[in-house]
């Protein structure tokens, strides 16, 4: 009985390794995903529909937490740290709005 037990949980864990290496790519991606919808997000809210600050994180809160937020006035452009990875969105002008600064 134990022998079966255990070499079920061997064969999940073989088929969980297999999906893993399958889809490493999107797992791989899915941090950058985090902070990179956040600060676009939060500089559209701000600086395009011109919306209060608290407004704006509400509009751009997910449900998994950031570590870290910048928002510069001055070169109208926020930065956000979620999940290990920091991402930065820039405000251009009116008719482009917000975009993700790929630095």
């Amino acid at each position: 009985m134990k022998k079966k037990i255990i070499s079920v949980l061997v064969g999940i864990l073989f088929i969980i390794l297999i999906w893993v290496q399958w889809n490493w790519k999107h797992i791989d991606a899915f941090p950058s995903i985090i902070s990179s919808f956040y600060s676009k997000e939060y500089c559209s809210c701000f600086y395009v529909m011109q919306l209060s600050e608290q407004q704006c994180h509400d509009f751009a809160r997910q449900w998994v937490p950031i570590s870290e937020f910048k928002n510069d006035t001055d070169k109208k452009e926020v930065s956000v740290s979620g999940l290990g990875r920091t991402n930065k969105a820039i405000f251009k002008n009116e008719r482009l709005g917000c975009v993700l600064d790929n630095d």
